[in-house]
């Protein structure tokens, strides 16, 4: 089954369609005979044009946003990008840009949406057993944009009838409106079981595409590609304890035995015994793991259960990785405020491994928070002497500098990030509270409608910008920057408007 995702957006003649989908990682046999890559000048792959695509995602991110908790860690961001590149430079991209971001969710799941954007569920991540477990699902969403099952999609789409599309609709509305996300999706269920069945077969063969071609992506990016199966039957394992309620990924894709055995015959195609030796080796990172702990701890609403479950697995060696364990329980002990114990435990760990910026940075963060800015500053300082121009180190120490009314420090570090096309909703958002705290209201505007326009929300950049045109005095130079910048952002809404979005 392939379930869409409710992204709503007018096509022409004020027409609402449901494109999009929730694509999810499953193992299916085929023969080479059974798919059929997009051709050049295909109509599929030009039904959306890159420009309508970035537009929708833009979009599309702009209303996730305002409706869930995406985890906007600057460290565990980064991770998450760096493995989606890795794979994106092995995949058949033809040039798509891509976002990789996690949500803080309780259901393992993930999916993929026009313009390249990827969502990855916090609990999917924390039931991942390794990296290229993780990189298998990745790698799945990444074939259903770069194989244009999006475009397909939306082909598609534009053929259902007004009754179909305002029956969609209606299930959706009717179930945000409830506030049950059961309710949004049964009556979502209910209104598409009137589709073809010629249109059940697309989305099947899309599946099955997806699944093959991000096999291919996961083992030529030096992954395992038995992670893919090993995970999903894992999870049906696990599935047989959840009762009525099993994990969302299997409820809307259900994984059977054939398809897992088909998955793992797939697998043995790509890879030796000796190549699967070195791949699994290379899969233990300690990277992943400590990031899969940190997550665990991002996404807790409970910090003494999030502490004893670490403590616990410490006490009885239940763990894939103790230096991750023990970085988890340290971040867990810091949340709650047992920052004597905490530091403890970290610097336990930066005596094995002193260089380990993870370590670093929880360190720097526990010192600020007991009043120890000459130590915290310092090892800021000297990971960047380590680690020059770091995105994460610099975040983090400019949050910091800022926290302790040192604007100008962090202005100029976050500026130099810029120069270096780190252009993103940190950079701007600490751009703006940097010149806020020294004084210039100018700054701090046109920095908030970069933050916002980012973000997706146009209307507010716009007013931010008006903000910084008023504040902004007799500078001739200035004035003249932030008007073309105006200029430019009220002729986007223009064409926003003209394409109906």
């Amino acid at each position: 089954m392939y379930l869409s995702f409710p992204i709503i957006i007018k096509q022409r003649k004020n027409l609402l369609i449901l494109i999009g989908s929730i694509t999810l990682l499953i193992g299916l046999k085929i023969n080479a005979d059974e798919i059929k890559l997009p051709e050049m000048g295909d109509h599929s792959a030009v039904i959306l044009s890159p420009e309508q695509e970035r537009r929708i995602g833009q979009q599309f991110m702009q209303q996730l946003r305002g409706a869930i908790p995406i985890i906007d860690d600057p460290e565990l961001t980064t991770y998450i990008q760096s493995l989606g590149y890795k794979l994106v430079a092995h995949s058949d991209n033809g040039g798509q840009n891509f976002t990789f971001f996690i949500i803080k969710n309780p259901t393992i799941n993930a999916f993929a949406a026009p313009g390249g954007y990827i969502g990855i569920h916090s609990e999917l991540i924390v039931n991942t057993q390794t990296e290229g477990e993780l990189a298998a699902v990745m790698a799945h969403e990444i074939a259903h944009i770069t194989q244009h099952h999006l475009a397909r999609a939306f082909e598609h789409s534009s053929r259902l009838s007004l009754p179909m599309t305002a029956a969609i609709l209606t299930a959706i509305i009717a179930g945000a409106a409830s506030g049950n996300p059961d309710a949004a999706m049964a009556g979502l269920i209910a209104a598409q079981a009137g589709s073809t069945q010629s249109q059940i077969n697309t989305t099947r063969a899309n599946e099955k595409e997806a699944d093959r071609i991000g096999m291919q992506t996961l083992s030529k990016s030096g992954y395992d590609p038995f992670a893919m199966p090993s995970f999903f039957e894992r999870l049906q394992q696990a599935s047989r304890y959840y009762g009525l309620e099993p994990p969302e990924i299997l409820s809307s894709h259900p994984v059977t035995r054939n398809r897992i055995a088909d998955a793992v015959g797939r697998a043995e195609q790509l890879v030796t015994n000796n190549t699967r030796q070195l791949l699994v080796k290379n899969e233990n990172d300690l990277k992943f793991y400590l990031m899969r702990a940190k997550l665990q701890v991002l996404a807790s609403e409970d910090d003494r259960e999030t502490i004893k479950y670490f403590s616990q697995s410490l006490k009885t060696g239940h763990y894939l990785n103790k230096e991750a364990t023990q970085y988890g329980y340290a971040l867990a002990l810091h949340n709650a405020g047992n920052r004597n114990e905490a530091k403890k435990q970290i610097l336990a760990l930066l005596e094995q491994d002193k260089d380990n910026l993870t370590y670093q940075l929880a360190f720097a963060e526990i010192e600020e928070s007991t009043g120890q800015l000459k130590t915290a500053f310092d090892i800021y300082k000297k990971a960047l002497d380590l680690y020059p121009n770091d995105y994460t180190i610099v975040i983090n120490y400019a949050q910091a500098l800022l926290r302790n009314n040192q604007p100008r420090i962090a202005r100029d570090l976050l500026k130099a990030q810029m120069e270096l096309g780190q252009k993103n909703g940190w950079t701007y958002l600490l751009l703006a509270r940097a010149g806020e705290n020294i004084g210039d209201q100018t700054e701090s505007h046109r920095w908030m409608a970069e933050y916002y326009y980012y973000h997706g929300q146009i209307g507010m950049a716009i007013s931010q910008l008006k903000l910084a045109s008023r504040s902004i005095g007799n500078d001739f130079h200035e004035h003249s920057k932030i008007d073309a910048r105006l200029r430019e952002l009220e002729a986007e809404v223009k064409i926003n408007k003209k394409m109906d979005l």
